[in-house]
């Protein structure tokens, strides 16, 4: 009876002591991921077209070249629209917080063909400098990002991937919040957005 007892309680003593292991392990590397994407990070996108400004007069200019574009569209008519990276930068900055998106203090910056933006990312009471890079498709109901590259915080590459799943979550929820009532085709160049519009 005592060898069954010894015998047992070896392998449950073996058993938690596996699992405890294993515990501390992943404490241990939730630990590090957060301590590493809470300390710095990446550094704000490189616009395309100078230094941008972030303000009211610029969202307002974006919200007013917008709605007149819409109009022509909505008429039947086709239409284009160009806009700066202070405009777009100032209109995310309003979106995210009149819709209370886990994101601050973006950052919009048109390269050729390709953009690149910078935001904080908020979750878990930590904030997350992120940057991405890629293009986004206005082709569907919703806009569709094509991220290209991705640094978050200062977590290295092979670190990233639940933090990297995290983020795309996000940014594909608040962008399916977004309705695209026609067909546009960007044009990007740098500091500039263009845009040709379909009814």
């Amino acid at each position: 009876m005592f060898i069954i007892r010894l015998f047992t309680g070896s392998i449950m003593g073996m058993l938690f002591g596996l699992f405890f292991g294993l515990f501390l392990l992943f404490a241990f590397f939730v630990v590090v991921i957060g301590a590493l994407a809470a300390s710095g990070g990446p550094s704000p996108c490189t616009p395309g077209g100078g230094a941008i400004t972030i303000d009211q007069a610029n969202s307002d200019a974006f919200k007013s070249k917008w709605n007149a574009f819409s109009k022509v569209l909505d008429g039947g008519a086709p239409a284009s629209l160009s806009l700066n990276e202070s405009e777009v930068s100032s209109r995310a900055d309003t979106w995210l917080r009149d819709n209370d998106v886990p994101f601050s203090d973006p950052r919009v910056c048109i390269h050729s063909g390709s953009g690149e933006a910078s935001s904080t990312f908020s979750f878990g009471g930590l904030h997350v400098k992120i940057k991405l890079k890629g293009t986004l498709e206005l082709t569907g109901a919703h806009p569709k990002a094509h991220i290209e590259s991705m640094e978050v915080g200062r977590i290295p590459s092979w670190m990233a991937a639940p933090v990297e799943s995290l983020v795309n979550r996000a940014l594909d929820s608040a962008l399916g919040d977004v309705k695209l009532e026609h067909k546009y085709a960007p044009a990007l160049t740098p500091g500039q957005a263009a845009l040709a519009g379909q009814p």
